[in-house]
């Protein structure tokens, strides 16, 4: 009985001890949503993707190439970019134009850029599923405490811990629900960009 009660002790002690931890994290996440709110309008007033210009560029450029005038193809691709990562990646890609190995080293790029963006994507992919998780934990942790109040008549400690339990659902709710929604619209973004990296790569092949 002694050793059941030892258990269950420190089980009760290591939970609550986990509370403001979380509470802390929870909070960070909600300040991390407002910034990337703020981010996702700026990133989405900024970008702009013009299909046609880039694929009469991604001709052009072709163009050159055939015509061994190399210069001017990494000029007439840089105006064929329209966002920020698809105008990274034609900056870079501009280097090895004319190069025997180019073939190799575009596809190389292309898988450099992959990664890059889904390291862009990791923290809003994070946040989506952790974000509630810390939410539950936030719940369920000050339960313990308010059915000790409950039990003993306490309806002031009862109160507060639901408050707390309550409170800390609806911001990892949030910071899940705004996280998400980025995620979603991103990737979408992303793997646009993806497909006119790609489109650029086989046309200057």
């Amino acid at each position: 009985m002694d050793v059941s009660s030892g258990i269950t002790g420190t089980m009760f002690m290591i939970s609550n001890s986990l509370l403001y931890p979380v509470i802390i994290v929870l909070l960070g996440l909600i300040a991390w949503s407002l910034v990337s709110i703020g981010q996702f309008v700026s990133e989405y007033t900024s970008r702009s993707r013009d299909a046609v210009r880039l694929k009469k560029g991604c001709r052009d450029a072709r163009a050159k190439i055939e015509a061994g005038e190399f210069k001017e193809v990494s000029e007439i691709l840089a105006s064929s970019g329209s966002n920020n990562f698809l105008k990274s990646f034609i900056k870079d890609l501009s280097a090895s134009i004319g190069d025997e190995r180019f073939p190799v080293e575009a596809e190389k790029l292309l898988q450099d850029y992959e990664l890059k963006i889904a390291d862009e994507l990791m923290q809003a992919r994070l946040v989506a599923r952790v974000g509630p998780m810390l939410g539950l934990m936030g719940t369920l942790i000050p339960m313990g405490p308010a059915l000790i109040g409950l039990s003993s008549g306490n309806i002031q400690q009862l109160a507060a811990n639901l408050v707390i339990a309550f409170s800390t659902t609806v911001l990892g709710l949030l910071a899940g629900a705004v996280a998400y929604c980025i995620l979603l619209v991103k990737k979408k973004w992303y793997t646009q960009d993806l497909s006119d990296m790609e489109y650029v790569v086989e046309v200057l092949k």
